[in-house]
């Protein structure tokens, strides 16, 4: 027997030993951590080269990929978030998000940003708003539920073009994972005591309610360099917290590969469910980190198809990192990282069985012969100024389609109002 499933195996039947003895669990949350701190702390001694190496490769990915991808994306919904413009375009949108998922018309923009934008945009925002009091606890818990999303960027650029190498594949993987993530936002619907406490009237009133918030945003007095700068340092704050998770669990992946662990485990399972053992190696990598996983899935010497689900899982997931990014944004609130956690695994299986209808019942196959946005490339060689250009431009998108649909339930509204009269 392989050390290392022995090692797994022996420490599984001591801990179910202890766990069995209520004595021992009060000894076990006290120490728990510093233990895992000092393990953590020797093993970055005996793989230091390979650990400032991963640490260089998270700094390089965070300040290259992800700070260009997420900042403007932070900075754009302070900025709108302190004009009162998601509150009134929010009053127009109530029709359309509260009968979905029961949530205030302003959730629209965490959804619009979060789909566009990539983790963990959606949850900065729906953390914003719970701070304005736009969202009740519940409403907040349900949005974030189902906002925080992987971005197209990641989605058609680095896994369907730089990891499958098939740009087609880019327009499948994304429909599957915002069909999951609208899924879930639907089933949460139900989520929460406050369900049914709240009914909107969609005429009058509501045309009543967007113009006072109009006239009220525009008599507040707002100085453009205060809230552009309040609005650079907070999203600068939330950028360092993030690089930080970034760099560390580049850190602990590698420590993680490096002494075996995702080999060993994947071995058992795939011994015990006869599972090909490089895709379990991957979704356990995908577990902890999304990049990693998606990389190790695409690669499997598995069919297509269990590549793509496996994938669109993970991504689905998102990851422990990004969930350690989700609940330190929202550790401040009164916000459960529970029902998020929940939505995400929901997510990640949703994903992976709308891959298989689309591809084994509907018999969708992607060419991969042409790309889905002709901004990226087959080569999929960006630099920083490329990122920040594409960020940017998901931002107007973001914007557009929000006010867009405002203005359509505006138009409605008044041929509604119209007819009564």
């Amino acid at each position: 027997m392989d050390l290392y499933i022995f090692i797994i195996i022996l420490s599984s039947l001591i801990i179910f030993f202890f766990l069995g003895k209520t004595s021992y669990i009060i000894y076990i949350k006290s120490f728990f951590f510093p233990i895992v701190c000092v393990v953590f702390i020797l093993l970055l001694v005996v793989y230091s080269n390979s650990s400032v190496q991963s640490a260089h490769n998270g700094l390089t990915l965070f300040l290259k990929v992800v700070f260009p991808s997420l900042f403007p994306f932070f900075v754009a919904s302070e900025i709108l978030s302190k004009t009162g413009f998601i509150k009134s375009i929010g009053i127009l949108l109530e029709p359309i998000m509260r009968p979905l998922f029961n949530v205030p018309g302003s959730g629209s923009f965490a959804l619009a940003m979060g789909l566009t934008s990539g983790y963990p945009v959606g949850a900065r925002i729906t953390v914003s708003m719970r701070e304005k009091k736009l969202l009740s606890k519940y409403e907040a818990e349900r949005l974030l539920a189902f906002t925080n999303n992987s971005g197209p960027l990641f989605i058609v650029g680095a896994v369907a073009v730089g990891m499958f190498k098939a740009p087609g594949l880019g327009l499948l993987l994304l429909s599957c994972h915002i069909l999951a993530s609208l899924t879930v936002g639907v089933l949460f619907r139900f989520y929460g005591k406050e369900r049914g406490s709240r009914k909107t009237e969609y005429k009058r009133d509501l045309l009543m309610k967007f113009k006072n918030s109009i006239t009220s945003n525009v008599e507040v007095a707002i100085n453009p360099g205060e809230m552009i700068g309040d609005a650079i340092k907070n999203s600068i704050g939330i950028m360092i917290t993030i690089g930080g998770f970034i760099i560390l669990f580049s850190v602990i992946i590698n420590i993680l590969n490096n002494i075996g662990i995702f080999l060993s485990i994947s071995k058992v399972i795939s011994f015990i469910l006869g599972i090909d053992k490089d895709l379990i190696n991957a979704l356990l990598s995908g577990f902890f980190e999304i990049t990693t996983g998606t990389y190790l899935a695409s690669n499997a010497n598995v069919p297509l198809l269990y590549k793509l689900m496996s994938v669109s899982m993970i991504m689905g997931w998102a990851g422990i990192c990004i969930h350690s990014q989700v609940y330190s944004i929202i550790s401040k609130t009164d916000i459960s990282i529970k029902p998020y956690l929940f939505g995400k695994f929901l997510q990640g299986i949703l994903s992976a069985i709308y891959i298989f209808i689309a591809i084994k019942l509907l018999d969708i196959v992607p060419s991969g012969s042409q790309p889905v946005f002709r901004i990226i490339d087959s080569s999929y060689q960006l630099n920083w100024h490329q990122y920040f250009f594409i960020s940017c431009y998901n931002v107007m998108i973001s914007i557009f389609l929000i006010v867009f649909m405002a203005f359509m339930s505006l138009f409605v509204i008044l041929i509604f109002r119209n007819k009564q009269l």
